[in-house]
C-alpha cells in the first residue's frame, strides 16, 4: 500500500495512522527532510531561564540533540564524563529548539544543576599605621578622712613605634597607714605585634595565658601567643550554613533574627550562604527568594554558634617562660622561681575544639586536656582534666560543664572538682598549697517578653582549709511605664542560714540622668531605705553628678556625692563621703599628654587608640565613622583621642563650607593603628588660586572652542566657549600658547595677583 493510500484512508476514516509503514511499504526520505532530522547547529544554551553568552555546537538527530558535556557543564549543569550527552535522554529533561532565536531551551530538574556556595562579603584586612609617639598617662587622687590625709599618683610611661611598644607603670603614695609607701613600680612591659602572622610577643611583666579551665599568673619573662584580637577581618568561630534552592533566576535575601544581613543574585539550582557572620548563641536565620515575576518563598533556619569553638583547621597558643612575681603593688622588685607554661586550641571539626595546657617549675609539673563539643542546637558542652605532681605527691582537676546561649533563654551549669594534693603555679607560693576544693556554679536567664526579664543562680563552693559557702540567688527587672523599671533580687545563704533581698524602682529623667528608690533588708535583720541619683557625664565633655544615701532602721546614715567635670583634655572630680563615725572628702585630676607627629597634645582618656589628623588649613571639620570629632586647629591638626583599635576606621572632611579656593584630592581615608599607639593621617586641603582670561586673536576674536592651550609650569587645558581659559595654581607673570588655525602658533601673557580668589576674571588677553 503506498503512502498516499494510508493517508486518504486515515483522512476518511477521521483518525490519524497509528504505525508508519514498514519494510518495503516504508517512504524514503527526501534530501532536505533528511538534512532537517540530521543536522549540527549552533545555538545557545537556555537553562532554566538563564541563557549562556556563547553559541555553542548541537547535533541534531531528529527529536534528539547531542550536546559536548563541557558545554552543558559551562551552562551549569552537572553531568560527568566526555562523552557526548543526548539532553533528552537525562532524567527530567525537556528540550525545545527554537529554530527563530537559535536557542535550545532546556527545562533542568534542580538534582541536576550544581551547588553554589556563595561566601559571605569578607572584612577586608587593613595594615594598621604605626608612628613614633610617647604617652604619659596620669591619675591623681588625694583624700582626706578622719584629719589624716593620702594622696596617689598612678601614671604610665609608654613609647611605640614601628619596632614595638615599651610601657612602665607605677604608683607614687604619700601618707595613710596603707602599706606601699613611695613609689612602687607595678608593671616594664615591651610588645610586638606581627599582624600578618596574627603574633604577639612580649618580655618583661606579664600575665600568662589561661584557659577556661587554668588559672592565670604574673611572671617577669617572655610570651608568646597567638592574637586573633589584632584581626577583626579574621572569623575564629564556626559559622553555620543556610542552604535553599531556586528554579527560576531569583534574589535571595538573608535575615538573622529579623536583621537583614545580605542579598545576593543566585542562578536556578540549589545554593549555599557560607561564611555569613551572624551572632553568637541560638538565633533563626530566614532565607527569602523572590523569583523573575515576584514570587516569593521563605524559609526558616534555626542555628546555634557556640562561641567557645574555633574554626576547623585554625589553632590558637600561648607560651610563657620567667619567674613568677610576687608582692605585687608592695614592692618594686620581687620574683621567685622559675617556670614555663602553654596552652593550646584547635578547631579539630565545626562541632569540636580540643584543648590543652601544661606548667613546669622546680618540683611541680602539670598537664591537662580538655574540649568543646557542640551537638548542635542546645548548646555546647565543655570539659577537662588535668593532673600534677608535687612533692611526689599526685593530685588532679575535673572541670565540666554546659552552657546555652539563646535569644530569650540562657542557662549555664559547671562543676570544677579538685584533689587535696593538686597544685599549679597559682598556688605553688603558697605555704599551704594542698587541700580539696569543688566549685559548683548554675545560672538561668530567662526574658519574659512586655514582663520583663528573670534570672536563678546557685554557688556551692568549697575552698582549701574546708570552709563551704552555698547561696542561692533570684532577680527580677520588670518595666513599669515605657521609661521606668522595678529590681527586685534576693539571696539565700544556706551556711548561714541568712536571707538578703532588696527591691528598687528606677526612672530615668532626660537623656542621661536616671534617678532610683528602694528598700533592703540585710542577713543580720536590718532593713535599709537607699536613694539614689545620677547624671552622666557627656561623652563630648560637660558636667556629670552623682549622690547616693542609706538610711538604716538601726539609725545609721551612709551616704557619698560627688561631681565629675569632663573636658577635652582633663578629667577632674570632687566628692564626699560619709559613714557612721566617719566622712572623708576627696579629688582627683586624670588625663593624658601625647606627643605624636613631633607635637605635643592633651586629652582626658586614651581608651584604646588615637590619631591625628592633619590637613594644612585650620578650622577643616573632621569626622570619624561619619561622626565629627571637631574642627583643625590653627595649625591645620586635630587630635581625635578615642579610636578603635585594629579597626579600620573611615577619617574623612568636609571642605564645603571653607573658602572656594580649598581644594582636596583625598576626601577621606580608611586607617587602623595598634592597641595603644597612635599614628597621623593625612588629609591636606590646599589653596588653589585660579583665574579665568579670555583668549583673542589681535582682530579681537575668541580663540576657537576646543583649540588646545599650552600654560607655562601648568596642566594643558583646552579653550572654552567665547574664548575662556582657566588657568589654575599660577600666580605672578603667566605665559599661554595656543595654534593659528592656519599653522603656527600665538602667544599671550596675563599678570595674576597671588591673593586672588577662585575663578576670578581677569578679562580678555591678545594671543600675538
Amino acid at each position: 500500500m503506498s503512502l498516499a493510500s494510508v493517508l486518504l484512508a486515515a483522512l476518511l476514516s477521521g483518525a490519524a495512522p497509528s504505525a508508519a509503514p514498514s519494510g518495503a511499504d516504508a517512504p524514503v526520505p527526501t534530501a532536505a527532510e533528511a538534512q532537517q532530522a540530521n543536522s549540527a547547529l549552533f545555538v545557545a544554551l537556555v537553562v532554566n531561564g538563564v541563557e549562556t553568552p556563547d553559541l555553542v555546537s548541537v547535533e541534531q538527530r531528529g527529536a534528539r540533540f547531542i550536546v559536548a558535556p563541557d558545554a552543558l557543564r559551562r551552562a551549569g549543569l552537572s553531568v560527568p564524563g566526555a562523552a557526548p550527552v543526548d539532553v533528552t535522554a537525562l532524567p527530567g529533561v525537556a528540550a525545545r529548539y527554537d529554530q527563530e532565536q537559535q536557542r535550545l531551551i532546556l527545562d533542568v530538574p534542580l538534582a541536576l544543576l550544581p551547588t553554589r556556595r556563595i561566601a559571605g562579603t569578607p572584612l577586608a584586612w587593613t595594615p594598621p599605621v604605626v608612628s613614633t609617639g610617647a604617652v604619659l598617662n596620669y591619675d591623681l587622687f588625694v583624700q582626706n578622712s578622719g584629719g589624716e590625709t593620702f594622696a596617689s599618683l598612678l601614671s604610665e610611661q609608654r613609647a611605640f613605634g614601628p619596632w614595638g611598644t615599651i610601657a612602665n607603670t607605677a604608683v607614687w603614695r604619700s601618707g595613710g597607714s596603707g602599706i606601699g609607701q613611695g613609689v612602687i613600680r607595678y608593671d616594664t612591659t615591651y610588645r610586638y605585634v606581627d599582624e600578618g602572622r596574627v603574633l604577639s610577643a612580649a618580655a618583661g611583666d606579664v600575665i600568662s595565658g589561661a584557659l577556661t579551665w587554668s588559672r592565670a599568673v604574673r611572671i617577669g619573662g617572655v610570651r608568646l601567643t597567638r592574637s586573633f584580637e589584632t584581626r577583626p577581618d579574621l572569623i575564629t568561630v564556626p559559622l553555620p550554613d543556610f542552604a535553599g534552592q531556586a528554579a527560576l533566576p531569583s534574589g535571595v535575601d538573608l535575615f538573622i533574627n529579623d536583621y537583614h544581613q545580605q542579598h545576593n543574585d543566585v542562578s536556578p539550582g540549589r545554593f549555599v550562604l557560607d561564611q555569613v557572620p551572624v551572632v553568637n548563641g541560638a538565633g533563626e536565620a530566614r532565607i527569602v527568594t523572590t523569583d523573575a515575576v515576584g514570587r516569593q518563598i521563605a524559609t526558616v533556619i534555626p542555628f546555634y554558634v557556640a562561641p567557645e569553638l574555633l574554626r576547623p583547621g585554625l589553632t590558637d597558643f600561648s607560651i610563657y617562660a620567667g619567674a613568677l612575681r610576687r608582692d605585687y603593688g608592695i614592692k618594686s622588685f620581687s620574683y621567685g622561681r622559675g617556670i614555663v607554661s602553654g596552652a593550646v586550641r584547635h578547631g579539630l571539626t565545626d562541632r569540636l575544639t580540643i584543648e590543652a595546657h601544661g606548667e613546669g617549675a622546680d618540683d611541680l609539673l602539670l598537664a591537662g586536656a580538655g574540649a568543646v563539643w557542640s551537638p548542635g542546637r542546645i548548646g555546647a558542652v565543655h570539659g577537662s582534666l588535668a593532673a600534677s605532681r608535687r612533692e611526689g605527691r599526685q593530685g588532679t582537676r575535673l572541670t565540666i560543664g554546659y552552657n546555652y546561649v539563646g535569644r530569650s533563654f540562657s542557662a549555664g551549669i559547671e562543676r570544677v572538682s579538685q584533689s587535696r594534693d593538686f597544685a599549679d603555679l597559682s598556688s605553688f607560693d603558697l605555704a599551704k598549697w594542698n587541700g580539696r576544693q569543688s566549685n559548683l556554679r548554675a545560672t538561668v536567664s530567662t526574658r519574659l517578653a512586655s514582663l520583663g526579664s528573670l534570672g536563678l543562680g546557685y554557688i556551692d563552693a568549697r575552698a582549701r582549709d574546708g570552709t563551704r559557702a552555698r547561696i542561692a540567688s533570684a532577680s527580677m527587672s520588670l518595666p513599669v511605664g515605657t521609661r521606668s523599671s522595678l529590681f527586685a533580687a534576693a539571696d539565700y545563704d544556706f551556711t548561714r542560714r541568712g536571707l538578703s533581698a532588696q527591691v528598687r524602682f528606677v526612672m530615668p529623667f532626660g537623656r542621661n540622668t536616671v534617678a532610683s528608690a528602694g528598700i533592703a533588708h540585710t542577713p543580720d535583720g536590718a532593713t535599709r531605705i537607699q536613694a539614689d541619683a545620677a547624671r552622666a557625664v557627656p561623652t563630648d565633655g560637660g558636667l556629670g553628678w552623682s549622690a547616693s544615701g542609706a538610711y538604716g532602721s538601726r539609725g545609721d546614715f551612709v551616704g557619698q556625692a560627688n561631681a565629675t567635670y569632663r573636658t577635652r583634655t582633663v578629667t577632674l572630680e570632687a566628692g564626699t563621703a560619709r559613714a557612721p563615725g566617719t566622712s572623708s572628702v576627696y579629688a582627683s585630676a586624670s588625663g593624658s599628654v601625647v606627643l605624636l607627629g613631633g607635637k605635643p597634645y592633651l586629652a582626658n582618656e586614651l581608651p584604646s587608640a588615637f590619631a591625628v589628623v592633619t590637613t594644612g588649613m585650620p578650622g577643616v571639620p573632621v569626622f570619624y565613622e561619619n561622626q565629627p570629632v571637631g574642627r583643625t586647629a590653627r595649625d591645620g591638626r586635630l587630635f581625635v583621642p578615642r579610636v578603635v583599635a585594629y579597626h579600620p576606621g573611615q577619617f574623612s572632611i568636609d571642605i564645603a563650607d571653607l573658602p572656594a579656593v580649598a581644594q582636596a584630592p583625598v576626601m577621606s581615608q580608611r586607617v587602623a593603628f595598634r592597641e595603644g599607639t597612635g599614628g597621623v593621617v593625612a588629609l591636606t586641603v590646599s589653596a588653589v588660586h585660579s583665574a579665568v582670561v579670555k583668549l583673542v586673536d589681535t582682530a579681537g576674536n575668541v580663540i576657537p572652542a576646543g583649540t588646545p592651550v599650552t600654560v607655562v609650569g601648568a596642566a594643558p587645558t583646552v579653550v572654552g566657549w567665547d574664548g575662556v581659559v582657566l588657568i589654575e595654581g599660577k600666580s605672578g607673570a603667566v605665559t599661554v600658547t595656543a595654534p593659528r588655525v592656519g599653522g603656527g602658533s600665538c602667544t599671550g601673557s596675563v599678570s595674576i595677583p597671588a591673593d586672588l580668589g577662585a575663578a576670578a576674571n581677569l578679562g580678555a588677553v591678545t594671543c600675538r
